[in-house]
């Protein structure tokens, strides 16, 4: 839902009248500034914008998945797993299955809850020490299956 809708708004008419509107450059600039106004970018300014701008929804869904910056949902957390060789082989697929069966996440990375958003990258450059998340911007290394589920029931 949409808090400060006249501001939404008057984004969105701002980068539909550019010049280009079309363009990702455009787009991610204006994702970016109503994220600023709402805290994320909510389902229903996608539409509105996408509506304005003459594009699918589904063009702007990609691209907030596609930029680790922009927020298409209002969660209070982020984890991101080390899907990388070397965690791999210490135990990082297991960890990323086990954290994903415990907060029951959807195929848009969501916890059950809306609460917890989970994505896996290729390698968080921190082999030396792996298995290893970030949680918030936090790193965690050296995980178990245990120590991982510690942390994310703590959340």
């Amino acid at each position: 839902m949409i808090k400060e809708i006249e501001k939404v708004e008057e984004i969105i008419e701002y980068y539909a009248g550019e010049r280009n509107p079309k363009e990702q450059e455009n787009l991610v600039a204006m994702l970016r500034e109503i994220q600023e106004v709402e805290g994320y970018i909510p389902r229903e300014a996608q539409e509105i914008a996408a509506e304005k701008i003459g594009i699918k929804t589904t063009v702007l869904t990609c691209i907030i998945q596609r930029y680790p910056s922009l927020k298409g949902a209002d969660y209070a957390h982020e984890m991101v797993l080390c899907s990388g060789a070397r965690c791999g082989c210490k135990g990082g697929p297991e960890i990323i299955e086990a954290v994903k069966r415990e907060l029951k996440i959807g195929k848009d990375g969501m916890s059950a809850n809306k609460k917890v958003h989970v994505v896996t990258r290729n390698c968080l450059k921190q082999c030396k020490t792996s298995p290893n998340m970030l949680v918030d911007g936090k790193l965690y290394s050296g995980l178990t299956v245990e120590k991982a589920l510690e942390i994310v029931r703590k959340l």
